[in-house]
């Protein structure tokens, strides 16, 4: 669909990925404010004032800092993107942004600090690209051979010309609005009425557009707000002064009706999320989000969804708060609930919110409650679909509570940015729910052969799809797996299976090994070599049945992880091995700084030795072997000049077309061929 790819595109902008980016990464201080003004609520409600009024304090100064580093953080990331100095970015960036504030007044009046997000935004990456630009010139570049002091200096040069450039650019736009205002009349110009119901509904759509690209609504239309604020306090000061009429929108109406649990009715998808929810992954979030909803602190539920930047969950999360608005507008004007007469905190629960702000009425709490319940019937739908084709946090746990029986490895989504590439995703989700619904995995052996004793001395199992056909397809879909950030559950849904199968086998030759091929991200994972071992001592199995195989891929990740992860998983018995030897362009370094057990020479060695240079490089790739003293074996070997020249190097273990291809478990046992020393198991 049009939307989806165009969404798709979006998110995948490196630009507004990086604004999504920093607000989640502000997350942590938007809750420590929200916190402290929690506190002061508190404190007031029991008399703490003197606390209180330090709590308020340090909740409004944590809030004002946000802007602030929102453009550090920003113009952090587009140092990077730009490859300029970060250090000169940073100070440039925030320099202007203090400088523009201040020549528009943009700054707070508790404390004099820069309190735009969107000039937040403007300033990091306006000064990111002039100084950009000035890199290519000359006289800013800061050549190599130059000492400290000269490279200062070109980047101080760049700082100071970006500084005055953007501050000139700011005074122009600045006298051209104050030399127009005198000419032009701007009354022209529509500007929101807060008492009026149609404005008002305006207000709540473009609040929620700009929450939908992961913008504080209430920070940009803050001007609105505060006029609002201002017109409520008058109003229900001549309400109990004079008796004049409420009116129906107040400050608190958006609060308490249209914002109940955050922006978006927050705690309506809550609440499908914790009733309706099949993904593990979401319950969990729904949970920890609940208590922070009840506050109306919406954050990890806007950004762990996600809403940002989500097509399926934009229209319920713009619609549920037009609803109630309109609903609760109604109730009011037709007297079912009486207007609001107290201005109270925005923080302050649902349902006590509404019974206190309308005087006491148990129909303001009813209506909330209505709202809320209205809110989980238009967000249900939509959420199921989230939770089906699993676009947020849960995307794991919906193919592994089908698919699979493992819940103990962490799954990290794979993420190009903070939200997933939609149209990739979708891809690969739909082609494991085919998957699920057309046939099944199993796992096929293919015998090893030792050439000295011309016997099979062991076997591969490979990972296949059989379809409903009882057609056997190649692990093509592992791409899929990949994509979604689900290779622990395979891995361990294998070696799962495999131990399964192994326990057959070591009835027949109790000197059986098992060989399991797991990819970096189940390697990398918390607690592998702790699965590892609960899985084995759970079965009939010992430590020296098992071999695992680690890629040149996983030891580029994180050498000093995968070394500690070698030596507990040796100390328990367990042999570790090399695979795809020859494939990488460090195998050789590797070899020197890690102890393997086994070397497993790749196929596309094989595939060089009908010419000279391949048969030296493969005869080199054998003495590395033997001189780790690991065993070796050969992968793919299927024709016999290919078995007559690896033979006469003295490698005695095969495996490949030319003598078996993969079978089936029940054809092992039929065929007679357990009696085996070793076994090897991979999923790939």
């Amino acid at each position: 669909m049009p939307i989806f790819k165009t969404m798709s595109h979006l998110s995948a902008n490196k630009y507004l990925v990086a604004v999504s980016n920093v607000f989640l990464m502000v997350l942590p201080l938007v809750l420590i404010s929200t916190f402290f003004e929690l506190v002061a609520l508190v404190c007031d409600h029991f008399n703490f004032n003197d606390f209180g009024k330090t709590a308020h304090y340090v909740g409004q100064v944590t809030g004002i800092m946000i802007p602030i580093l929102v453009n550090f953080y920003l113009s952090t990331y587009l140092s990077a993107v730009k490859r300029i100095p970060k250090g000169t970015v940073i100070a440039t960036s925030l320099t202007v942004f203090f400088i523009v504030s201040y020549q528009w007044n943009l700054v707070s009046p508790l404390i004099p600090l820069p309190n735009s997000f969107p000039l937040a935004l403007l300033t990091a990456y306006v000064s990111c690209e002039i100084i950009a630009n000035l890199k290519k010139i000359t006289i800013f570049k800061a050549k190599a051979g130059h000492s400290f002091i000269d490279i200062s200096m070109s980047m101080l040069a760049g700082s100071i010309v970006t500084i005055l450039m953007a501050f000139s650019i700011s005074s122009l736009i600045r006298k051209v609005f104050e030399h127009l205002s005198t000419f032009v009349s701007w009354s022209f110009i529509p500007r929101l009425d807060p008492t009026s119901f149609l404005d008002g509904l305006i207000y709540e759509v473009l609040r929620g557009l700009l929450w939908s690209i992961g913008v504080n609504g209430h920070n940009i239309l803050y001007s609105y707000k505060i006029e609002l604020y201002n017109i409520t306090m008058v109003n229900i000061t001549e309400w109990h002064n004079f008796g004049v009429d409420l009116n129906i929108l107040s400050t608190n109406f958006y609060d308490f009706f249209t914002g109940i649990g955050g922006s978006g009715n927050m705690l309506s998808l809550v609440i499908c999320m914790l009733f309706f929810a099949k993904s593990k992954g979401y319950k969990l979030l729904a949970k920890a989000a609940f208590v922070l909803c009840l506050f109306n602190v919406n954050e990890p539920i806007l950004y762990g969804v996600p809403v940002i930047f989500n097509p399926i969950m934009l229209i319920p999360f713009l619609l549920v708060p037009v609803v109630s608005f309109i609903i609760a507008y109604g109730a009011i004007y037709f007297g079912i609930v009486p207007p609001l007469n107290e201005v109270y905190s925005w923080l302050m629960p649902p349902f006590v919110s509404g019974y206190m702000a309308t005087g006491g009425a148990i129909s303001g709490a009813v209506l909330q409650l209505v709202l809320v319940l209205i809110g989980a019937a238009i967000y249900l739908p939509f959420f199921k679909l989230m939770d089906k084709r699993s676009l947020g946090v849960g995307i794991s746990d919906v193919f592994s509570n089908r698919l699979f029986t493992s819940d103990e490895i962490e799954v990290k989504t794979r993420l190009t940015s903070f939200i997933p590439s939609l149209h990739n995703n979708l891809a690969a989700q739909r082609e494991i729910e085919k998957l699920q619904n057309e046939g099944e995995f199993i796992l096929y052996f293919q015998p090893q052969v030792d050439t000295e004793h011309n016997k099979v001395a062991g076997c591969e199992a490979l990972l296949r799809f059989k379809n409903n056909q009882g057609r056997v397809l190649p692990p093509t879909f592992i791409a899929a797996f990949n994509q979604l950030g689900l290779m622990p559950e395979l891995d361990l849904w294998v070696l799962d299976k495999a131990i399964q199968a192994a326990e057959k086998f070591i009835v027949v030759n109790p000197n059986f090994k098992l060989s399991v091929n797991i990819s970096p991200d189940t390697v990398l994972s918390k607690n592998f070599v702790k699965i590892v071992k609960n899985r084995i001592l759970d079965s009939s199995l010992s430590f020296c049945h098992i071999e695992l195989e680690f890629t040149e891929e996983l030891l580029i990740l994180d050498e000093a992880k995968v070394a500690q992860v070698m030596l507990e998983l040796q100390c328990l018995g367990i042999s570790v091995a090399l695979d795809d030897f020859g494939t990488g362009y460090s195998s050789l370094a590797y070899l020197s700084r890690f102890e393997f057990n086994k070397v497993k020479i790749d196929r596309s060695l094989v595939l060089n030795l009908d010419s000279k240079r391949g048969r030296e490089l493969f005869k080199l790739a054998v003495k590395l072997g033997k001189i780790t003293q690991a065993d070796i074996v050969v992968e793919g070997v299927e024709q016999q000049s290919e078995l007559n020249f690896i033979t006469s190097l003295g490698v005695r273990y095969i495996q490949g077309f030319y003598f078996y291809q993969p079978m089936d478990e029940s054809e092992l046992f039929k065929r007679g061929l357990l009696a085996l020393p070793v076994c090897e198991v991979v999923d790939n």
